[in-house]
């Protein structure tokens, strides 16, 4: 099959293979398809679970191997039927000439789709005899990732996040304040029918629906706004950088976090941002000169492997599991395992370590995730706290809003909770 087509649903056939085969979805959602591309792609990477159930009830032989065309342009047809409210006579009639003109299986397309269009008011519910399991297939989610949300938030609170987490996702930007203001930018969105909400925590963030004309109209190119979502603005707010500094942004690709600090310092001082990946780094050099800032030292470097250097704060946004990101990264819940978070926490804990020679006397060190486990959050800290007497925690209440803050005075943001991405951010003085 061609890799590109006029045709929107081929085209996601195609993605979609591509996908399954080099977990390459980063890669294919991109600013050159089609807005219904991206739809159908990622609404059937979201659902997967829920559409293949769907799908081997409504085959009459349910342990039927479908070849893999096949099996996504079904996927696709379900997804338009099921949870995209498309026409289902259209629907049908479309998924079949395409089914067709790919040399698939139509006499099985045309069946199977219309018994799921006449089904649509009464459809099955997964019933396994494990309700946590059925709960999983619901809401398309991994059955362990779901028993950990059942085991910390309950059925009711986990529903309501696995129901965030399949919802389309929302972006937001941060005003680049060093070349225009918040208001007139917005001013400028509005003229365009370009939705604006401020954000609850942030002055200089902005929720924005849609995003693509703020994109097409080159914001983002004169170097007006960047996208940001407000949890990793928070971070960069926890860390409370001041104009003159010595920052060190130690994980920095690919940069959001590093620019808006850079912007918080008003161009001055110094950012030095460092990250093992070059392709990466490259993108924080031009999105910096493209804001106008010249404060920012990028340097491709290892942390693990780092030379002596200190400075006055250190911000670690170490990898992590990103559960909290799975609105914005539909795959990423398929390409995650339980074994793979203690891999995570040895590499967070190595990460943390090394950093502590960074920080001088007196300094401020931030942790951050972009993960909503404990493991990787609370746990990280208090283990790290343990082992450096000369670190202590400070309650994040003279930087952020209560609302997003724990009782321990730590960042924590849940999708479900306030809309943004899930984020954990812990601020730490070195006392000596």
């Amino acid at each position: 099959m061609s890799n590109r087509s006029p045709n929107d649903r081929i085209e996601a056939v195609n993605q979609l293979l591509r996908i399954t085969r080099d977990k390459a979805y980063r890669n294919l959602i991109d600013h050159n398809s089609t807005p219904k591309v991206v739809a159908l792609v990622s609404t059937v990477t979201r659902w997967k679970r829920y559409l293949l159930f769907l799908l081997h009830h409504f085959l009459n032989n349910q342990s039927k191997t479908l070849p893999a065309p096949l099996e996504q342009l079904l996927l696709i047809g379900l997804a338009e039927l099921v949870l995209l409210d498309r026409p289902p006579h259209a629907v049908v009639n479309e998924i079949v000439n395409i089914a067709r003109s790919l040399r698939l299986n139509t006499k099985l397309t045309n069946g199977l789709l219309r018994s799921v269009a006449r089904s649509l008011n009464v459809l099955p519910e997964p019933e396994t005899g494990n309700p946590i399991r059925d709960l999983a297939i619901r809401w398309s989610h991994p059955t362990w990732m779901t028993r950990r949300y059942i085991n910390r938030f309950g059925i009711n609170e986990t529903k309501q996040l696995l129901q965030c987490n399949n919802t389309p996702p929302q972006y937001s930007i941060r005003v680049n304040q060093m070349k225009i203001s918040a208001s007139l930018l917005t001013e400028r969105f509005r003229s365009q029918a370009i939705s604006v909400m401020p954000s609850e925590f942030l002055e200089d963030y902005f929720r924005v629906q849609p995003i693509g004309p703020l994109i097409k109209e080159g914001y983002l190119d004169q170097g007006l706004c960047n996208i940001h979502d407000e949890s990793a603005g928070l971070v960069v707010a926890l860390l409370d950088p001041q104009q003159g500094e010595i920052i060190l942004d130690t994980c920095a690709a690919p940069g959001g976090k590093a620019i808006a600090t850079a912007c918080r310092m008003q161009g001055s001082g110094q950012l030095h941002a460092w990250d093992k990946h070059p392709n990466r780094l490259k993108k924080v050099k031009q999105i910096a000169n493209i804001q106008g800032l010249d404060n920012i030292h990028v340097k491709v470097l290892d942390l693990l492997e780092s030379p002596p250097f200190q400075a006055d704060r250190v911000l670690l946004d170490v990898p992590c599991s990103g559960t909290g990101v799975m609105t914005k990264r539909a795959d990423l819940r398929w390409q995650r395992g339980e074994s793979d978070l203690q891999d995570l926490i040895t590499l967070q804990q190595n990460l943390l370590d090394a950093c502590i020679n960074h920080v001088k006397p007196g300094g401020c060190l931030v942790y951050s995730t972009c993960s909503i486990e404990p493991e990787e959050n609370e746990d990280q800290i208090d283990a790290f706290l343990q082992r450096h007497s000369e670190f202590e925690i400070e309650h994040g209440e003279n930087f952020l809003p209560l609302k997003v803050l724990t009782a321990s005075g730590y960042l924590l943001t849940l999708p479900h909770h306030h809309g943004s991405d899930g984020a954990f951010g812990a601020r730490l003085r070195k006392c000596y």
